[in-house]
């Protein structure tokens, strides 16, 4: 019963479950987006994404800090995050690759389940 219980005292874990949460509320309210533009949305949707790119941030620092700075894992939070600014570079400049912003707002889903995943405690 108390590892069960134990899962949610881990604060990483914690973390990364709302992000997980937020770019998931994220993704989905901007492909509501996508249909019809409405203020309230717009600003779920900016809200949503920034919590979620802060949260990141706060896990990456807390895994980094942890674990001591490697290179591995420091690349592949680096290439995380530049999978995340593509996308807002994307969205901001209106570019042409606008219609792949949803595959890698799924991308951004498959990263934060992977990030629940590695801080699972076992």
């Amino acid at each position: 019963m108390w590892e069960i219980l134990s899962v949610f005292t881990n604060i990483s874990t914690v973390v990364a479950s709302l992000g997980l949460v937020l770019a998931t509320s994220s993704f989905i309210s901007g492909l509501q987006l996508v249909r019809g533009a409405s203020i309230v949305e717009l600003k779920i949707h900016r809200y949503n994404g920034f919590s979620a790119i802060i949260l990141f941030m706060i896990l990456a620092v807390m895994s980094l800090v942890n674990s001591g700075v490697r290179f591995w894992p420091l690349l592949a939070w680096l290439t995380a995050l530049s999978i995340i600014l593509i996308k807002l570079y994307i969205v901001r400049k209106r570019k042409k690759a606008f219609k792949y912003v949803s595959w890698m707002g799924g991308t951004l889903i498959l990263i934060w389940l992977f990030l629940v995943y590695i801080h699972i405690p076992v």
